[in-house]
């Protein structure tokens, strides 16, 4: 977990040093009953981001990694965003509507890019969890969201059918139901799954 947390930590610090231009702003839009408010604040600037110790820095990954998994049973892609997810930290929210900014369509980018981080989240989450229901939750939404990383061209098949090998293999202990799901979730990613019996 701590490689990660330094790895993220690097990444962020190297973030803020690239994006230190303006940051393009991608509205936050609210829905209440009567009309659509719209936020064009960040919680964080770069600059308060950037003053901010390894320390802090590590520290808002941790809360955005606690999220992922207290919410670890929820397997869906988010469809639309109405503000940062709670998985998100603030310091990656800038970064990445600072990235989906530069795109044709920043609104859809950006949902593409939170889902890609949520689901690289609930894996790390998998590979660190030690409690078992939270370990099968982490499971099913990672192998659930799988087919949706293949459609965005986020993963290749070969690396799909590895990760859902691996996940499936901790699953179960008989072979027979290994091999079965294993077959189960390569249809779902339009690709085949053949292991004959020894």
């Amino acid at each position: 977990m701590w490689k990660v947390a330094i790895v993220s930590v690097a990444a962020i610090a190297a973030g803020l040093y690239v994006f230190r231009a303006e940051v393009p702003v991608i509205s936050e839009v609210v829905r209440d009953s009567s009309s659509v408010k719209v936020i064009s604040k960040p919680e964080y600037s770069q600059k308060d981001l950037a003053a901010m110790t390894p320390d802090q820095l590590l520290e808002m990954q941790s809360v955005a990694l606690s999220a992922v998994r207290d919410t670890a049973g929820d397997a869906g892609e988010l469809k639309s965003l109405d503000s940062r997810p709670d998985f998100v930290s603030p310091a990656e929210w800038l970064m990445l509507r600072a990235v989906a900014g530069r795109n044709a369509e920043p609104e859809q980018e950006l949902l593409r890019l939170v889902n890609l981080l949520r689901f690289n989240k609930q894996l790390e989450a998998l590979e660190i969890a030690s409690d078992e229901r939270e370990k099968e939750q982490l499971s099913e939404a990672v192998l659930s969201r799988i087919p949706q990383r293949i459609e965005n061209q986020e993963m290749s098949v070969e690396k799909a059918q590895r990760i859902q090998l691996r996940i499936i293999s901790a699953m179960y202990e008989d072979e027979d139901r290994i091999r079965s799901r294993a077959a189960e979730e390569a249809r779902r990613i339009g690709s085949e799954f053949n292991i004959k019996a020894s």
